[in-house]
């Protein structure tokens, strides 16, 4: 099993419980980090991804509760699966973690063949509803396309960003792929830091490949989300450049032709689409109206977001 399949962090307090799980847990082929305290684990889950996370309901260093809830309001975090671990005594234990956010638990004492069983169910689970972007591990197309329908069919106000950035592939041929990574990356905090800051806590953010991202939030929030994402992408983008490029402003690249070629700092282009105005029934109308915004915005230049504010017949 490859480490993108099956990384997994181990948060329990009692040191023989940790080492029964964790050995069960390297025989089979998982990579496992351990620690025994919820505010080590945070600042694990900060610096490293995961697929899974299995953590003690409460003990002296630990509370379940508290782990779920920080899971599930990350953008980063909030796809991993969480396993919790529980006592057969508090039944009621095992709802409030439901509730919390865990998609299972396992009791003690521990069944390996059972307590496997559920881990792999977790990590097939995850991997079939995510989709994750093996980059950024944000959400995929699937999911995308799951949460598009779905606010189509609740019939409430939504909008939608549809972000890319303008002379990315310039930017990889000049750069390299290792560099561009790193600046798809940085506009996927960016997004997040602005959607955190400004959004609401049914945001849903997803990556659909490349330098293509979108984002779903309420339309009374969607041009300040986009403000914020412009300004900080502007700001931050010029430190991938080396000190030649950046104070020039531009890449010198050779077209097929061998012609010289002056290509602008990288950019971001945001089209804002929104049911405020017109109807919308489908997801094709979105990408279609996105189509049409984006192609507008790449011929103004620079950094913007533009917003459909067109109205049906």
């Amino acid at each position: 099993m490859s480490s993108s399949e099956g990384d997994i962090l181990l948060i329990v307090n009692e040191p023989q419980i940790e080492e029964f799980l964790c050995a069960i847990l390297i025989e089979e082929g998982y990579h496992v980090q351990t620690c025994n305290s919820q505010s080590d684990a945070f600042e694990i889950l900060k610096k490293q991804p995961f697929n899974l996370v299995i953590a003690d309901f409460f003990s002296s260093r630990v509370n379940g509760i508290d782990i779920c809830k920080y899971i599930r309001s990350n953008f980063n975090l909030r796809h991993l699966s969480i396993i919790l671990v529980m006592d057969k005594k508090e039944p009621m234990d095992k709802i409030k973690g439901i509730y919390a956010g865990a998609d299972d638990y396992v009791e003690k004492p521990f069944e390996p063949g059972e307590f496997l069983a559920r881990v792999k169910a977790s990590l097939v689970r995850i991997t079939r509803d995510l989709d994750a972007n093996p980059l950024t591990k944000l959400p995929g197309n699937i999911s995308l396309l799951k949460e598009l329908e779905t606010r189509i069919k609740s019939k409430t106000l939504f909008a939608v960003g549809y972000l890319d950035l303008n002379k990315f592939k310039e930017f990889n041929d000049r750069y390299g792929f290792e560099l561009g990574d790193k600046v798809i990356c940085q506009t996927a905090q960016i997004i997040i830091k602005n959607l955190e800051r400004t959004g609401t806590a049914n945001d849903f953010l997803g990556h659909i490949g490349g330098d293509d991202f979108i984002f779903v939030t309420s339309p009374d929030r969607a041009e300040e989300i986009s403000r914020g994402i412009v300004d900080d992408f502007d700001k931050s983008i010029p430190s991938f450049y080396n000190e030649e490029d950046r104070a020039r402003g531009y890449i010198i690249t050779k077209t097929r032709t061998g012609e010289i070629s002056e290509i602008p700092i990288l950019s971001v282009s945001i089209a804002i689409i929104t049911n405020e105005n017109r109807k919308i029934s489908h997801v094709g109308e979105i990408s279609q109206i996105a189509a049409e915004l984006k192609k507008f915005a790449k011929t103004i230049g620079g950094s913007v977001y533009v917003k459909d504010r067109r109205k049906s017949p």
